[in-house]
Formats: C-alpha cells, sequence, structure tokens
C-alpha cells in the first residue's frame, strides 16, 4: 500500500511538473508573431495527436530534428521544444531526434493544455485584428473631409470648445433674425435645407 502511495505521488508530481514546464515554454511561443505561432500549435497538437491515437506505434513517437518540415513550425519556434521535453520528449541521437517516453494519459492532459492555451492565443489575434480594423475605420473618418463625425476620439476639452462654438453660432443666428424682422427671418426660414440648430447628438455618440 505504502509503495502504492508513493507511486502515485510520484505521479502527481511528475503531472505538477510537465503542466508548469508546459505553461513557461506556450508563454514563450506567444511571443512569436501570430504566423509563427498558428502552425506551430497546429503542428504540435498533431505531432501529440499522432501519439495518442495511435499508441503501438513508435514512429509517432520519434521526430527527427533536422526534419525541414518540423525545423520551420517547431524546432525555430522559441519555445517549441521546450514544451515538447516538458510533455515527456528527451533528445536521443546526440540530438539529432527526440524521442516520447510519457505514457498517453499525460499526453492526453498536454494536448488538453496546449489546445486550450492555442485556443485563448487565437481570441486574442482576432479581438487584436477587430481593434486594429476600428482604429483605421476611425483613422478615416478623421481624415475624411465630408464626414460629419470628424469629432469622434476627440478630447474631453476639444469637444465642449466644439460645444461652445455651437452655442455661440445659435445665439449669432438668433441675434440676425432679431435684427432682419419677422419678414427677412421668414425668407431665411424657408431657404434653409438643413436643421437651424445644428445636430450634436454624433458628440453624445462619441462619449461627450
Amino acid at each position: 500500500l505504502e509503495i502504492r502511495k508513493t507511486k502515485l505521488r510520484t505521479s502527481e508530481e511528475r503531472i505538477v511538473a510537465m503542466a508548469e514546464g508546459e505553461a513557461t515554454a506556450l508563454h514563450r511561443i506567444a511571443e512569436s508573431s501570430w504566423e509563427q505561432q498558428e502552425p506551430c500549435y497546429l503542428t504540435l497538437l498533431k505531432l501529440i495527436g499522432n501519439i495518442i491515437d495511435h499508441p503501438a506505434e513508435a514512429k509517432f513517437r520519434h521526430l527527427k530534428t533536422g526534419n525541414a518540415a518540423l525545423r520551420k513550425k517547431v524546432f525555430d519556434v522559441p519555445g517549441a521544444l521546450e514544451f515538447l521535453r516538458s510533455a515527456g520528449f528527451a533528445e536521443v541521437e546526440g540530438g539529432e531526434a527526440l524521442e516520447c517516453t510519457a505514457q498517453v494519459s499525460e499526453l492526453t492532459g498536454a494536448r488538453d493544455r496546449l489546445k486550450k492555451f492555442a485556443d485563448e492565443q487565437k481570441m486574442n489575434e482576432l479581438r487584436r485584428e477587430r481593434d486594429a480594423k476600428i482604429a483605421e475605420a476611425k483613422a478615416h473618418e478623421k481624415k475624411d473631409p465630408f464626414t460629419c463625425h470628424k469629432e469622434l476620439g476627440t478630447t474631453a476639452e476639444e469637444k465642449e470648445a466644439i460645444r461652445k462654438e455651437l452655442a455661440r453660432d445659435r445665439a449669432e443666428f438668433a441675434a440676425d433674425m432679431a435684427l432682419r424682422g419677422p419678414t427677412q427671418a421668414s425668407k431665411a426660414h424657408e431657404l434653409s435645407f438643413g436643421a437651424h440648430e445644428a445636430d450634436t447628438s454624433f458628440l453624445r455618440k462619441g462619449g461627450g
């Protein structure tokens, strides 16, 4: 019974050590560009998945480090080799190959952690792309001389200055109409093709 408990503790400690090593390695991978990250995640998932799906086939546990495709997608990405080591791969043949000695249950946990992390990074990339598109659209709005929403993204001080300027314009317009008298004011109303008072709703939408 005591031997069984010792083996269980050893197995649990090994799993914890694997998970910690994998987490450190994955965060190193995430420092690379998404163009490097994505194929790296997909390849690692494939390599580990092959062993899980075909546990009796030794060829899937043996990886040649000189393989051009593996080198480009995995070994040249900082953190990827460390991940494989943490998942149960060890260097053999003088570093010319990697051999996996981990149990299928351990590899299943490694694959699940890898997939979870890869999915999170994919969502981060989608958010980054969305934010970039929004920023590009706002920049285009500001440059477009025909848009009526150029004030979007301005500071609170700038928005307040715009409001004061509009208020002065309305006051001047009212004073001018008073000087013109009822007849001329009526003619000015007939010639108008827009709202008499400037529409400031876009300022409220912009957060002002």
